[in-house]
């Protein structure tokens, strides 16, 4: 639930002039550079797995800038942030452009993480053996009669290839 009708595409800036552009939907921009530093100590003493783009910057020598309020929902503030992100200031440190949409997002990801995701399927399925084949047998007494009538065309498909 958003915490307030109307959201900010911002800039910060740091003595660097490193710029990060984002959005929010907090009334004050002052919070939410708060919550770039807290996010930013969090990372640091290992709380916070993930990191910020705005990481990059000095962010205790830095300064929020309004760019423009806009209707506080993520289709209408992804369309202004990518704007300014990718046209206003192409320069910036972050990393997410916004030039995609989720499939192609989560395609991305997915090939960044396969070996990870891999280990991770292997490990579960390691440690819960009882309870995946507790499931593969209920499946199949529930569906005992369709999964031979599947076996029956594959061994008839088979047979009439190999002829």
């Amino acid at each position: 639930m958003p915490k307030n009708n109307e959201s900010w595409i911002y800039l910060l800036e740091d003595i660097n002039d490193n710029r990060y552009v984002g959005s929010t939907g907090e009334k004050r921009l002052e919070d939410r550079l708060a919550t770039h530093k807290r996010d930013e100590r969090e990372h640091l003493f290992g709380i916070r797995k993930r990191n910020c783009s705005s990481m990059k910057l000095n962010l205790h020598n830095a300064v929020i800038i309004p760019l423009m309020k806009c209707e506080n929902n993520w289709d209408t503030r992804k369309i202004h942030e990518r704007h300014y992100i990718n046209n206003v200031y192409p320069e910036c440190v972050n990393e997410n452009r916004l030039n995609f949409d989720n499939s192609e997002w989560g395609k991305q990801y997915y090939q960044k993480n396969k070996e990870k995701k891999i280990q991770q399927a292997i490990e579960w399925r390691k440690n819960n053996k009882e309870k995946v084949n507790a499931r593969r047998r209920e499946y199949y007494q529930k569906n005992k009669e369709k999964i031979k009538k599947q076996r029956r065309e594959n061994y008839i498909r088979s047979k009439l290839k190999n002829t």
